[in-house]
């Protein structure tokens, strides 16, 4: 198993974008509605939610009940791509499984007991398939992808608009059909001076670099079903000089999930632990 350059990123970007955080997008177009037609309204007329505050009560307290979800998601960042699908549990004992593509092949990705594992074709010890990687340790590529994997522990893609109640507005609403699911399309701008310390799967050192850069705004965009959960997330956030696009699609809310990890015997230390 080799993690170098771009993929290193887009690992950690994914993620961020589980947290949805962190993150989102079909890299190659605007996100548009399938299966269905796109009328302008107001959001206020539609669900009552006057604020991105509001908004981001209701999928809370609407997500925390349901306690678990399936999603899919499709990212790209300067031509490479990633996708990826898994379960994800919420709550106390927060747990994740997912599988994801990216370049150099396939990736599983598991979250359990406050632990990551990772598993590829590529074994590091004969016999053990998997391994594991101390976000506490020197490693370089913990440190690289650290921050953004530790947000696993808030998969709930309703702290994504929680970290950004008091960043964003909603600009505009829409109601959109996706996958035959009806949905509220909220759009809407972070201010990314007000996003504090973290926000959309970045740490306070990554917000200060886009500052830096001269990025004062970030696109988000919201589909929220008419049980004020979660349906798509799509964000866009420069990294390492370029444009991160992902999209997180959720489905599945309340279904029950069983995940587990992998047998000691079969878990190698990350090189360098």
């Amino acid at each position: 198993m080799r993690f170098t350059g771009k993929t290193k990123l887009l690992v950690g970007v994914a993620a961020a974008a589980l947290t949805l955080s962190a993150c989102s997008g079909d890299p190659a177009s605007t996100p548009s509605s399938t299966g269905g037609k796109s009328t302008e309204a107001s959001a206020a007329a539609k669900t009552g939610f006057e604020s991105l505050k509001m908004l981001s009560d209701a999928v809370g307290k609407k997500s925390e009940s349901a306690k678990s979800a399936h999603m899919k998601f499709t990212g790209d960042m300067g031509g490479q791509s990633l996708t990826g699908e898994g379960d994800f549990s919420f709550g106390a004992e927060t747990a994740m499984q997912m599988t994801m593509t990216m370049p150099g092949g396939e990736m599983t990705m598991l979250f359990v007991d406050n632990v990551i594992y990772f598993k590829s074709p590529r074994e590091l010890e004969p016999g053990k398939p998997w391994v594991k990687m101390d976000l506490n340790g020197d490693n370089p590529m913990a440190k690289t992808v650290g921050g953004s994997l530790d947000s696993i522990k808030q998969v709930d893609p309703s702290k994504m608009l929680e970290q950004l109640a008091d960043a964003g507005e909603i600009t505009s609403t829409k109601e959109e059909t996706i996958d035959g699911k009806e949905t509220t399309h909220y759009s809407i701008t972070v201010d990314v001076a007000k996003l504090g310390n973290q926000g959309l799967g970045m740490d306070k050192a990554a917000i200060a670099e886009l500052e830096k850069s001269g990025v004062k705004t970030l696109p988000v965009e919201a589909w929220v079903d008419g049980d004020d959960l979660p349906v798509r997330f799509v964000t866009e956030v420069p990294a390492a000089g370029q444009k991160v696009k992902i999209q997180a699609d959720y489905s599945d809310w309340g279904k029950t999930v069983d995940i587990t990890a992998p047998p000691a015997s079969q878990v190698a230390e990350l090189p360098g632990s």
